[in-house]
């Protein structure tokens, strides 16, 4: 019996030594790999995401320049649309090893930055624009922290005290053909909006809406009393002075000498463009585009002398806000809501290098061809209470409502569209706006992944869907359906979910 006792012993002895190896050798494992790869692995991690927070920067110049485009133009722009900018806050975490993730901060109006010009003959008075501006701060833990800030119309690039300008302005200096003369063109960006930051690692996003062009500096009304001007000097106030001198410094030498026609001066505070009077004669023309920046997707915005009364009564009877969703599921059985006349989609129609013919849009059956870089905008012509849409990345296969349809801002033809056919676009901007009033309601709501209506219990809220467009989380897919046996939505935008 000892003998037995002993042997059963010493074998427990050895599984448990074992087992305690085996734990040993994991933890070994386990920790040379946090010590020898988990940083790489959180350094590619926070950079990836970091890409992404250029890219959602790049989405802000793009919609600001495409604000500009159409307020200068000589269509009726609809003063007081919106656009959203989702924006992809804090990342960078390795699944199981290190899963936390890093903060983005993401704020607005928060750093000055203003441009004046001053005409040598009148000293006393420049022309100033107070520019404002959207910063985007990473805050990583491995990778080395960025900023990416637009201001002015440029997108900058910063890393420790050094600044570099990535996307440019609109900053021209063209020679007359037939004289020594010069035209000095300049769109400068008015963002207005209250000072508000949001450092987060959870997506927010930020609204951009259009207010209007406004003449800063027409030389022309000068030039009637005094005569020519030869010389003034163009002052920006910014943080990131060394990407500023350096862009106005190439800007000018194409068409003129440092140190003889102009020089640049430049502190830590700002930069100075100064054109000297060597016989050169100067016509100077400034706009500003003035556009509100919101962080978030709250509601509709006051701007100006718009009228705001039924955005207020809105609020005041809802008492919700609006929520950016990467991708919103609102699925209900039988037909109800209605998509609001006056929203629409917009995009560029990239056409084919083969044949620039190839795409299409028919409107009640009669089709007209779209030509490479057309920008298309589908206007929904009444309140629209039954229709379907499908598009990806890069096609749009359907959109079967009654619109109106303007090609490069002139009205093309108007009626139901009853085929579309573009396979490669970019640019695409919406305003498209569903309602679902809460008699009709009864539905399920999904919202990036979270369900913030079930089916059960019954749930009689209205809900709002604004801004709809592709879902960047659903391979930049989207589908709408509704009819009289189905509505049906998965798409992107601003939601709102309104209680009785």
């Amino acid at each position: 019996m000892s003998r037995k006792s002993l042997l059963k012993s010493e074998s427990a002895a050895a599984i448990a030594i074992a087992a305690v190896l085996l734990l040993g050798l994991a933890f070994t494992i386990i920790s040379v790999v946090k010590l020898s790869h988990v940083p790489e692995w959180k350094i590619d991690a926070e950079r990836d995401y970091s890409y992404d927070a250029w890219s959602n920067m790049e989405d802000v110049k793009t919609r600001a320049d495409i604000f500009t485009r159409f307020m200068s133009s000589d269509i009726n722009y609809p003063y007081g649309l919106s656009a959203t900018v989702p924006f992809s806050m804090g990342g960078g975490d390795v699944p199981v090893f290190e899963p936390s993730k890093s903060n983005g901060k993401l704020a607005v109006n928060t750093e000055e930055c203003t441009m004046n010009i001053t005409l040598a003959k009148h000293p006393d008075d420049p022309h100033t624009v107070d520019c404002g501006g959207v910063t985007y701060y990473s805050e990583n833990r491995q990778y080395p922290d960025q900023v990416f800030r637009y201001e002015n119309g440029a997108l900058i690039l910063a890393q420790g005290e050094n600044s570099q300008m990535k996307r440019k302005p609109s900053f021209e200096i063209q020679k007359n053909e037939t004289n020594d003369n010069y035209t000095v063109t300049i769109n400068a960006i008015n963002l207005t909006g209250e000072p508000e930051s949001i450092s987060s690692s959870t997506p927010t996003a930020l609204r951009l809406t259009g207010y209007s062009i406004d003449t800063v500096l027409n030389s022309d009304v000068y030039t009637v009393a005094d005569g020519p001007i030869d010389s003034f000097n163009l002052t920006i106030c910014t943080h990131y002075t060394d990407a500023w001198a350096t862009y106005l410094n190439n800007t000018a030498k194409k068409e003129l000498e440092y140190g003889i026609d102009y020089t640049i001066n430049s502190t830590d505070d700002y930069v100075c463009l100064s054109f000297f009077p060597t016989g050169n004669n100067y016509s100077i023309y400034v706009n500003k585009t003035v556009l509100c920046a919101e962080l978030g997707a709250g509601g509709s915005l006051d701007i100006g002398e718009a009228d705001d009364s039924e955005s207020d009564e809105d609020e005041d009877e809802s008492g919700s806000e609006r929520i950016h969703g990467r991708r919103i599921i609102l699925n209900k059985n039988e037909k109800g809501g209605v998509i609001s006349s006056g929203t629409y989609i917009q995009f560029k129609n990239n056409g084919n290098s083969g044949n620039n013919n190839y795409y299409w849009i028919k409107i009640d059956d009669s089709e007209t061809k779209l030509k490479k870089n057309d920008i298309v905008k589908l206007v929904i012509d009444g309140d629209q209470t039954s229709g379907t849409a499908d598009m990806s990345a890069n096609q749009i296969t359907n959109f079967r409502f009654n619109v109106k349809m303007y090609i490069n801002e002139k009205l093309e033809d108007e009626g139901k569209v009853t085929g579309i056919w573009v396979k490669d676009y970019s640019g695409y901007e919406s305003t498209l706006t569903y309602k679902l009033p809460s008699y009709l309601s009864g539905t399920q709501l999904q919202v990036d992944g979270n369900t913030l209506i079930s089916w059960w219990p019954y749930n009689d809220s209205a809900v709002n869907l604004y801004n709809i467009g592709p879902s960047p989380t659903n391979n930049n897919f989207l589908t709408m359906t509704f009819d009289t046996d189905e509505t049906y939505f998965d798409c992107s935008g601003d939601y709102e979910i309104i209680s009785n």
